[in-house]
């Protein structure tokens, strides 16, 4: 049996990154996990959207409850690319049974880097995470 969950519109509002740590962005979600010893995949697959970047572009990382995943693909967005698709997916192999968070995090990976108007799904077009248990 799958499980499966996914989140809200992503579309809320513009988020900025001051620095180099990983931030929230675009709203959470609950996952409600059903099982233990199962694994729990992410998946991000839409455009996102920066209105300014000053550095060498942005990760975005899928976490559930701000833990780092077990296996991970980060996406990007380059710097002379502010508008893009970005795909991303984590999975998690020794979550508890129970209800966690899910959300979008991302980070500037370069010393003196920032950006601001980071968008999740600009105009709103249906982008969602997708969390699957297995």
């Amino acid at each position: 049996m799958i499980n499966y969950t996914q989140s809200g519109s992503l579309n809320d509002k513009a988020y900025d990154l001051p620095d180099q740590l990983w931030h929230p962005v675009g709203p959470s979600f609950i996952i409600n996990k059903l099982r233990a010893g199962t694994p729990l995949e992410l998946e991000f697959a839409g455009t996102c959207l920066a209105a300014s970047l000053v550095g060498n572009g942005i990760r975005f990382e899928l976490r559930v409850d701000n833990l780092n995943p077990n296996f991970k693909n980060q996406g990007s967005l380059r710097k002379n690319d502010l508008e893009e698709p970005v795909s991303a997916k984590s999975v998690y192999t020794q979550l508890a049974v129970g209800k966690h968070v899910g959300q979008m995090y991302c980070q500037v990976p370069n010393a003196g880097a920032s950006a601001k108007g980071v968008v999740l799904d600009p105009g709103g077009w249906g982008a969602v995470i997708l969390a699957t248990e297995f």
